[in-house]
């Protein structure tokens, strides 16, 4: 009965997979170099206090641009939801995705039945991080501390169990499984 369940929240979060492209370059702040005199060392200082401003200015706009990258691909993932519940079939009752703080990715399995055993949910956390490595390679390109956070839920809308993977977590599967972590980056 445990394989089964295993199975259900397996094939749950290996058909949900996010995309989304990032084309943004962060911008520098450009520092000038000169001799020291008294003009030019002014100079430098209003330069400097001036890409000060420019780089807290460029931070807060690829944070927003983050953002909004984030929200387009939370966007995304839920308009593939009714194609995921068509995949599953009767398995669950409701998937639903979300966008939670901190970058987390929040996906919430709600089971049609309930489980017959008890799911250890750390103990799967590794085959759940195996599952998001597809997603996950497409997602970290423009968000590259995005977490996932997965609830499964019993019929009644009582958890069953859940747990927030990292990009560490899916680093370690991939190194458990041979895979070259760096080879994710490239693709994008």
């Amino acid at each position: 009965m445990k394989k089964k369940v295993f199975k259900i929240i397996f094939f749950g979060v290996a058909f949900t997979s996010l995309a989304a492209c990032s084309n943004g370059d962060s911008a520098k702040p450009a520092g000038g170099e000169g001799e020291a005199s008294t003009s030019e060392v002014e100079k430098q200082s209003t330069e400097s206090s001036s890409s000060e401003v420019k780089s807290v200015e460029n931070s807060s706009e690829d944070a927003e641009a983050n953002s909004k990258y984030f929200d387009l691909m939370i966007e995304a993932a839920q308009s593939q939801v009714p194609a995921l519940k068509e995949q599953m079939g009767d398995m669950y009752s409701d998937i639903s995705i979300t966008g939670g703080e901190d970058h987390t990715i929040v996906y919430t399995y709600t089971l049609a039945e309930n489980p017959v055993a008890d799911m250890d949910i750390e103990a799967l956390k590794p085959t759940l991080a195996k599952s998001l490595i597809s997603a996950n390679s497409a997602i970290k390109g423009a968000i590259p501390d995005a977490k996932y956070q997965l609830f499964f839920l019993r019929p009644d809308q009582s958890e069953i169990g859940s747990t927030i993977i990292t990009q560490e977590d899916i680093v370690a599967v991939q190194e458990d499984s041979g895979e070259d972590p760096a080879a994710d980056s490239a693709e994008i």
